[in-house]
C-alpha cells in the first residue's frame, strides 16, 4: 500500500487538473462572446443575436453531471484506500486526547506526545478523547480524525521513508489548542523494536533525592514512572520521559535546564494547564529535574 496523504495528493492532482481545464474552457468561452458580440459588430449592421441550440444546452447539463460522477468514484476509491481496505494492519496503537497533551498506548506501555511507528508498515490508531472533541493530524501521514470523548474512531499510518513528522490537534479544545503538538518519528523495524523494548522496562530504583521528591509530593498522584509506587494517570506516563524530544506536548525542548524550568512553573509556559506549580526548595527543584531527565 502506498500513505493515504500520497492517496489523497494524487486525487488532489487529478481533481485540480478537471478543475484547470473546466476554468480554461470556461475563459475560453467567455473570450470567444465578449468577441464574437461586441458592440462595434452590432452598430456595423451585424445583429448579435443568440439563438436556442438544444444539442449545446444537452452538452452543458451533461458534461458536469459526468464529471462530478467520475470525482465522486474517485473520491470513494481514494477514501476505501486511505482507511486502509484490504489491507490488514501490523499493529494498533491506541491514541487518546487530553487538554492538551497526547498519550499513546502500545498494549501495557504508554507514551506521551511522541508517537513512534516502524516505517512501511500498517499501523491502525485507535483514537478517543478523555474530555472534549481533538483532532489528530499529521499531514504528511494522512487526513486529519477526530476523537471524541465515549467513542473510538479509526485511522490507518503508513510512512514510506524514515524520519520525524509533526502534527497537530486540528480541532479547538481550549486556550492551549496550539500548544497540543504530535512528532511522529517513523524508524526501521530494528529500531523500532530497540526503542519498545527500552519503553516496556520500569526504572531502575530507587531513584535518590529526585525519586524522593517525586514520590512525597503531589506528582505522585498525577503521574506513573512505573518500577516505583507512582501510579497516577491523570497526567502522562514519566517512566521515560527523558527519551521524548519536548515537554508540554511542545512547548518547550527536552533537556535539563528546560525541564526545571517547566517544574518551576508550569503555568508561565502552558496557562490552563492541569500541571500545578508545586512550591519546592531549590534543592528538591534541582534533584527532581535531574531525577526526570535521567529517566531515559
Amino acid at each position: 500500500m502506498r500513505p493515504p496523504a500520497d492517496a489523497i495528493g494524487t486525487l488532489a492532482l487529478i481533481v485540480g487538473v478537471i478543475a484547470s481545464v473546466i476554468f480554461i474552457g470556461v475563459e475560453a468561452a467567455l473570450v470567444y462572446a465578449i468577441w464574437r458580440y461586441r458592440a462595434s459588430r452590432h452598430f456595423a449592421g451585424e445583429a448579435a443575436t443568440f439563438e436556442r441550440n438544444r444539442r449545446l444546452e444537452i452538452a452543458w447539463t451533461a458534461a458536469p453531471a459526468l464529471i462530478l460522477a467520475v470525482v465522486f468514484v474517485l473520491t470513494l476509491g481514494t477514501m476505501a484506500e486511505i482507511n486502509g481496505a484490504g489491507v490488514t494492519p501490523a499493529m494498533r496503537i491506541a491514541a487518546t486526547g487530553h487538554q492538551w497533551w497526547w498519550e499513546f498506548g502500545y498494549g501495557g506501555t504508554k507514551t506521551a506526545n511522541e508517537l513512534h511507528i516502524p516505517v512501511a508498515t500498517p499501523i491502525d490508531l485507535d483514537l478517543t478523547s478523555a474530555d472534549v472533541i481533538h483532532s489528530f493530524w499529521v499531514p504528511e501521514l494522512g487526513p486529519k480524525k477526530d476523537l471524541l470523548p465515549g467513542t473510538v474512531n479509526h485511522l490507518r499510518l503508513f510512512a514510506r521513508r524514515a524520519g520525524s513528522y509533526d502534527g497537530q490537534c486540528a480541532e479547538f479544545c481550549g486556550i492551549e489548542h496550539a500548544w497540543m503538538r504530535i512528532r511522529v518519528v517513523v524508524q526501521s523495524q530494528a529500531e523500532f523494536d530497540s526503542w519498545l523494548a527500552e519503553q516496556n522496562l520500569p526504572v531502575a530504583s530507587p531513584g535518590g533525592d529526585g525519586e524522593r521528591v517525586f514520590l512525597s509530593n503531589i506528582c505522585v498522584n498525577c503521574h506513573t514512572i512505573r518500577g516505583t509506587a507512582a501510579a497516577g494517570t491523570a497526567g502522562p506516563d514519566l517512566t521515560h520521559v527523558a527519551s521524548r524530544a519536548s515537554i508540554g506536548a511542545g512547548v518547550l525542548p527536552n533537556d535539563l535546564a528546560h525541564m526545571r524550568a517547566w517544574l518551576a512553573d508550569p503555568q508561565r509556559y502552558k496557562p490552563g494547564s492541569l500541571m500545578p506549580s508545586v512550591p519546592l526548595s531549590n534543592a528538591d527543584l534541582d534533584a527532581l529535574a535531574a531525577y526526570l531527565a535521567g529517566l531515559r
